[in-house]
């Protein structure tokens, strides 16, 4: 098991909790749809940045969401495997599930998965 930081705003938060990741999500005002949930090992490293900093930029861009926090869920590795590849590869810290690619099987665990939403403070 690892914890993976998901950095997003308090609403988008509420509803991970309740219903899990989304693929058919899409930006408010419209856009591609989400097709992938990203992570980041809670270890690091961080090379799109910190989830503190994507969560404040998000709810810079979204301010009637509540606010930036972290999403932190306790995934087992055997889903985490499913996420690793070549282009996202475990060392570099970034897990990003994908539809046929640890998606399905992190959406059908999250009811049981290890959860909570943490505050994220000023810069």
């Amino acid at each position: 098991m690892a914890i993976l930081l998901h950095g997003t705003t308090r609403h988008r938060a509420d509803k991970l909790l309740a219903g899990g990741p989304d693929p058919n999500f899409v930006e408010p005002g419209g856009g591609a749809r989400a097709e992938n949930f990203s992570t980041c090992l809670e270890s690091g490293p961080f090379p799109l940045g910190t989830p503190e900093e994507y969560a404040r930029r998000k709810a810079a861009l979204f301010p009637n969401e509540g606010g930036p926090v972290i999403l932190a869920v306790d995934v087992p590795d055997d889903i985490i495997d499913l996420a690793v590849n070549e282009f996202f590869p475990l060392s570099q810290g970034t897990v990003q599930f994908d539809e046929g690619a640890g998606l399905d099987e992190l959406r059908a665990e999250w009811p049981s998965l290890p959860k909570e939403i943490r505050a994220v403070g000023p810069p």
